[in-house]
């Protein structure tokens, strides 16, 4: 039985014969509009979140995202800014997505309105080697997730276990955690997975410090 809630994501041989016909044919674009915040979301959420709407297709699947106005981080950088900095469990963004859709583990997101909140994977024996990086964002139903401000790990992972309705909480993988892309481009890792890279401003003890750019994936399934 798993220490934590997450067991491990082993990357699934997505090499193999089959997948990468199914990662071919599943293209991403990326465009930016103005797309009235869901009010399903509470609103000391709806007040954080930027007016601009990343929206991308998964091929005829539409998933719009409105990220933070700033991503609060809770320690200085050195150097550039990371994950690192950023609290487990912060609001990082909403998201709706029009049909279903596969998370990292290859369970099915309902469609619907979701909160998007930043964990980092545990580090530890279950965990070790299973994936190369281990900042995920945590998918919770806009209707159980009520407050703004942090609520750490194991909140973030309660949030997102009812995403799914199991003993799992719903995920993506950041990937790259940090990119050097511009913010629109596709991203592909040596397993196959497609991204979209997103920039997102950063603010500490409430000033502006800055953007953060990520990649995340929205095409590929870890081993759960």
């Amino acid at each position: 039985m798993p220490r934590h809630p997450w067991q491990s994501l082993a990357l699934v041989a997505v090499l193999s014969a089959v997948a990468p016909a199914v990662l071919t044919g599943q293209e991403l674009t990326a465009s930016t509009e103005t797309v009235e915040v869901p009010a399903e979301l509470a609103e000391p959420i709806r007040a954080l979140l930027q007016p601009q709407t990343s929206v991308v297709m998964r091929d005829g699947n539409r998933i719009e995202i409105w990220w933070v106005k700033a991503i609060a981080l809770e320690s200085a950088p050195q150097g550039a800014p990371s994950w690192s900095n950023a609290p487990d469990g912060a609001l990082v963004g909403a998201m709706r997505v029009a049909q279903p859709l596969t998370d990292a583990r290859g369970f099915t997101i309902k469609p619907g309105v979701y909160t998007l909140r930043f964990a980092l994977q545990p580090q530890d024996g279950d965990h070790l080697g299973v994936s190369p990086y281990r900042q995920f964002l945590l998918v919770a139903p806009a209707a159980d997730d009520q407050l703004p401000d942090a609520v750490g790990f194991k909140g973030a992972v309660a949030l997102a276990k009812k995403t799914l309705g199991k003993s799992h909480p719903s995920t993506l993988s950041l990937d790259p955690p940090v990119a050097s892309q511009s913010a629109g481009t596709m991203v592909t890792n040596d397993a196959g997975h497609k991204g979209i890279v997103f920039s997102v401003p950063i603010a500490l003890q409430g000033k502006p410090a800055g953007t953060m750019a990520f990649g995340l994936t929205l095409v590929g399934v870890y081993e759960h």
